[in-house]
């Protein structure tokens, strides 16, 4: 039981249910090769193949046991604990008995005096027990209403505890961190004279936008205020963003987004160069270029990176020079930056100087500025879409985790686990699983730290956005870690405290007024689906995932508290979709194991095809029987299409612009509070952005859209179809 109950402690799972509601066991062998992974996470690299039974025969495994259960008892009180304002309460440890104790709280706003109190522990709740070495241990709750005559508000308070009068003369007195957190994440509010209305938005990979007159090479910045004032004319309440997280800067063709060196910064490669400078001051002419940056379908991520950084540098150095006047407003900006961000910064900045290329060798201040002018710029970018009456602006994208070589682990490796690798486990989808290439925060280790760093993450990617898409949000539960030693087994789940992680994703969404939405796709456990519901965070579902044997679900089957997203970067685009693009690509990829299989998966798909017309058929009948009047260009798309007598044979015939559009009309009814559709769909591209289970055979993250936001923005189709969005989400009723 040893072994078992360490396994327990460190979070190390042993069964779950597969995507086919069957039973898994674990085997132990597994289980016990990540527990080497977590406990053996500082060996030398010499040591990496050593094997299982042999590693954990250098564990104290009773030891272990102590200082990870029986610890925290003989602790006065934890380090770090939460509860919500409409219960605030905090708990300690005492072995039982009546003892006086004085309670003290510094709050988190200097403004509200502190407070203290006293209260003996007959009068307190007892919530746990435990007994040790013949002491029975205690955890007491104080519920702080009855003690507290002023509202306790939200905030990381600080506490203290004093035993005054006790038979244990030893206790002393300790201090630690009070959570109180708001009971539910940061919600809209809604006008009341648009009672119904449910707010929808436009999403984009932000690399992929081209702008007519721009000659990056990349979308940055720039573009991206382009899409926004776009997208706030033609009604939409949000932009929908990839992840812009910092990647490596050593090998910068390496450029997902949900890969990065450091989720906690921002890619250089984004900054608008000539914002920069026009706000500097500097006179800056276009450098040359030895490729056509512009006109390339994919983007040449080296040449790109030369260029930008090579921009940068420039500017870099025009702020330096003594002998020119530069903005006072900017340096004073950039200083104050500088002190606020402190030592996280400086360590970013270390990375960066050790890992960069020879041609860029440049100061340290160098990568302070590329840090605080995109962050300045992206913030502008929120500013804007307020300042335009987006109901929520911005919404960013949070990577489940990030490289292991990259700033974010390595200089937080006291709370990763560095041996292991997070993923997915086999299924019918992928036999022998995924490894996502990705380093785990270690559960144990996130607990003994407080929290920080977790803390941290939130609090820089809410403070940038009015929305937080969190990738993979059963991470918040638990994770499937791989061990980077292939001698440890074949990975096992492993734990997490999600209800502090949903806690201090509470709290801080409140104060940087950021909705939160999970991205709760694939094998969802009960356990996060009733936490989300509870913190009301909003599920995430995916057009393509609502199908089941019997079809599309109806919009009225759709979540109300989640985002409906037709499509996102791991899925075909609609055109791809409806075209059998994607089966192609996937078969010229050699992506299916057969011919068979991809003969099987064509016909599959022609029957989800006209599936897809009688859900539509569906939706039109149902949108004719309310009281709201079709749009004319409804009327116009179904006397071309003719949906009541398609069928599988003539599906080929039927106009696929005319079928976009009704297909957006339609969708656009989901009960979903919330409604997203790609850029790329609203102008009908057939390429996907990402083919999961493909490297370097696709162009995965390359692909720039076909047009430029200029011309975008100048199509009808793209306007009539946002209008009829607009239309449907401000003005049809919710599907009964």
């Amino acid at each position: 039981m040893g072994l078992e109950k360490l396994l327990y402690l460190q979070g190390v799972g042993a069964e779950f249910i597969d995507c086919d509601g069957q039973l898994i066991q674990i085997p132990q062998q597994d289980r016990a090769g990540i527990l080497t992974a977590m406990l053996a996470n500082k060996l030398a690299k010499s040591d990496a193949h050593v094997d299982i039974q042999h590693q954990l025969s250098t564990i104290n495994i009773e030891q272990k046991i102590y200082q990870l259960d029986v610890e925290q008892w003989c602790e006065l009180l934890p380090s770090f604990q939460f509860s919500y304002l409409s219960e605030p309460c905090l708990h300690f440890h005492l072995p039982k008995q009546g003892a006086q104790v004085k309670i003290t709280i510094k709050f988190d706003d200097s403004n509200i005096d502190a407070v203290q109190f006293q209260c003996n522990t007959q009068q307190l709740t007892i919530i746990g027990e435990y007994h040790y070495d013949n002491i029975h241990y205690c955890r007491y709750q104080i519920a702080l209403d009855e003690y507290v005559s002023l509202t306790i508000p939200c905030g990381y308070h600080s506490i203290t505890i004093e035993c005054i009068n006790t038979e244990q003369r030893n206790i002393g007195k300790s201090s630690a961190t009070l959570l109180i957190a708001p009971d539910v994440t940061y919600q809209l509010k809604e006008p009341q004279k648009e009672i119904g209305y449910r707010p929808w938005g436009i999403s984009i990979q932000l690399y992929s936008v081209r702008h007519e007159e721009h000659y990056a090479g990349i979308g940055d910045f720039k573009s991206l205020k382009e899409v926004i004032e776009m997208s706030a004319d033609l009604g939409a309440d949000f932009v929908m963003l990839n992840p812009l997280h910092a990647l490596d800067i050593t090998y910068p063709e390496n450029a997902s987004s949900y890969s990065p060196s450091d989720r906690r910064r921002l890619n250089p490669l984004y900054i608008d160069i000539e914002a920069l400078a026009e706000q500097i001051g500097c006179d800056h002419q276009k450098p040359e270029c030895g490729v056509n940056l512009f006109d390339d379908t994919n983007i040449d991520y080296q040449e790109v990176s030369r260029f930008k950084y090579g921009a940068l540098k420039f500017m870099y150095e025009f702020i330096s020079c003594k002998s020119l006047k530069v903005n006072d407003s900017f340096i004073e900006a950039f200083n104050t930056f500088k002190r606020q961000q402190g030592q996280k910064l400086l360590l970013f900045i270390e990375h960066e100087l050790a890992h960069a290329p020879e041609w860029l060798t440049m100061p340290a201040d160098f990568y302070a500025f590329l840090q605080f002018v995109a962050t300045q710029q992206l913030i502008e970018c929120q500013s804007q879409c307020k300042n335009l009456g987006m109901k929520i602006g911005l919404i960013g994208d949070l990577a489940i985790g990030a490289l292991l070589h990259g700033n974010e682990v390595q200089s937080e490796m006291d709370q990763f686990c560095s041996r292991a690798s997070i993923g997915a486990p086999p299924d019918p989808f992928s036999t022998t699983g995924q490894n996502w290439g990705l380093t785990p925060l270690d559960p144990v280790k996130l607990k003994q730290h407080d929290f920080s760093h977790f803390i941290q993450l939130i609090r820089s990617n809410m403070s940038l956005y009015g929305g937080l898409r969190i990738d993979h949000v059963m991470g918040m539960l638990r994770l499937w870690w791989w061990p980077l030693d292939k001698n440890l087994g074949n990975g096992a789940y492993v734990y997490y405290p999600v209800e502090t992680l949903l806690a201090i994703i509470t709290i801080e969404s409140h104060r940087a007024k950021c909705v939160v939405i999970g991205e709760d796709l694939g094998i969802v456990p009960p356990e996060i689906i009733g936490a989300m519901h509870d913190k009301k965070l909003f599920s995430n579902e995916l057009f393509y995932f609502t199908h089941n044997y019997h079809g599309f679900a109806p919009c009225a089957h759709h979540k109300q508290h989640s985002l409906m997203m037709l499509a996102n970067h791991d899925v075909p685009t609609l055109k791809g979709w409806w075209t059998q693009q994607d089966l192609y690509t996937r078969y010229s990829l050699s992506l299916f194991e057969s011919e068979q299989e991809y003969t099987q998966a064509v016909a599959e798909r022609q029957h989800q095809r006209y599936q897809l017309v009688q859900w539509l058929h569906a939706g039109i009948t149902q949108a004719q029987q309310s009281n709201k009047p079709i749009p004319q260009a409804i009327n116009l798309a179904l006397a071309e299409l003719n949906l009541q007598s398609a069928n599988a044979e003539t599906l080929q015939q039927l106009h696929f612009e005319s079928l976009l559009t009704v297909w957006l009309f339609v969708a656009s009814m989901s009960h979903s509070t919330l409604f997203c559709v790609q850029l790329a769909d609203l102008i009908e591209e057939v390429h996907g952005v990402n083919i999961p289970g493909t490297w370097k055979e696709y162009p995965n993250w390359q692909r720039r859209l076909p047009l430029s936001t200029n011309e975008i923005k100048h199509r009808s189709t793209v306007r009539t179809r946002c209008e009829l969005i607009n239309d449907v989400r401000r003005k049809f009723p919710k599907p009964s």
